[in-house]
């Protein structure tokens, strides 16, 4: 699961933990979003990447590196497996391409479970420091609240205007009609692999960050399933849409934290708590289903055509009142 319960100190804190996974979801659904809704790059790699960045950091910490340079170099780390994995999958498309991502997934994995047993203090995954450990928790993460709002700020800004320009529109064309790319000056292998390099710099830098969050990074967390969470959020959400990719993480990483007080009332806390994840999951799979059958561009789309009908009704009116 994307969210790791932890014992807290209080109530306070833990909103604040559940709140920074949500920012933390955020990035690695937009840049979902870039790769899979904007360029057409299907990926089950999340995870593998979320490990890389997370284990990258690991690795600098153990050789003494300073924070946030463990961050930065966890964040290159990824990049560079994004390289090795991305040349391979240049002239793949769609299935094919998303199953070449799955592989990496597998490799990611046993790679860090190779790791972890070849230093003895991580064989059930390694324990770090969490940001700002020198204060009490809840002022830790209220930080790391913070400087997570500053990172995810700033990633909107920089998609947002990328979007915007050239690139945006050669990612699109690549998308919508890759063998007329070439044709108009797009280099399509480069921004493929452009793309997918710069999306796993983001995503492991995540990895590293949701590791510090935790304080714990282990090969065990990086799961198919998490993978399919991020491709959920930004279905939910809408494809191709940047607030749909921030709604989309909102809502995958929110509702498990939620909905076991939702369904307290009806099963009892205990069964309420042992049942909330899985009935999280059945809530996404019909989200998935509810958005492709009914609604293709998912909460984004949805919202805009009530939006739309609701501005239609209102005009209406008024031109009966006249």
């Amino acid at each position: 699961m994307i969210i790791t319960l932890v014992t807290v100190s209080s109530q306070s804190a833990y909103n604040i933990y559940i709140y920074n996974s949500m920012l933390l979801a955020c990035m690695g659904a937009i840049s979902l979003q870039v790769l899979q809704g904007t360029t057409g790059l299907p990926s089950i790699g999340t995870a593998a990447f979320l490990l890389f960045g997370a284990f990258g950091s690991v690795w600098f910490l153990r050789q003494g590196v300073p924070f946030p340079l463990d961050l930065v170099g966890g964040a290159l780390f990824a990049g560079v497996a994004g390289i090795i994995f991305g040349i391979p999958a240049l002239r793949l498309r769609g299935l094919f391409f998303a199953l070449s991502t799955l592989s990496a997934h597998f490799i990611a994995v046993f790679l860090g479970n190779f790791y972890q047993k070849q230093v003895p203090e991580g064989t059930h995954g390694f324990s770090i420091p969490i940001l700002f450990g020198s204060y009490d928790l809840e002022t830790a993460r209220r930080y790391t609240a913070w400087m997570m709002c500053a990172i995810v700020a700033l990633l909107v800004l920089v998609v947002s205007r990328l979007m915007q320009e050239r690139s945006g529109r050669a990612l699109r064309m690549i998308r919508d009609h890759e063998h007329i790319a070439p044709t108009l000056g797009i280099a399509v292998a480069r921004y493929k692999l452009l793309v997918f390099t710069l999306t796993s710099v983001v995503i492991g830098l995540e990895g590293a960050l949701l590791a510090r969050l935790n304080g714990l990074a282990s090969a065990e967390n990086y799961t198919v399933a998490l993978a399919f969470q991020y491709i959920a959020m930004i279905v939910i959400g809408g494809l191709g849409s940047l607030p749909g990719a921030v709604i989309g993480a909102t809502i995958v990483v929110g509702l498990p934290a939620v909905l076991p007080d939702l369904i307290t009332p009806l099963m009892g806390e205990s069964q309420a708590n042992a049942d909330g994840p899985n009935f999280a999951l059945i809530i996404y799979g019909l989200l998935v289903i509810f958005v492709v059958s009914s609604s293709p561009d998912g909460a984004i789309g949805l919202a805009r055509s009530v939006a739309s009908r609701f501005t239609r009704a209102v005009a209406a009116i008024d031109r009966t009142k006249r």
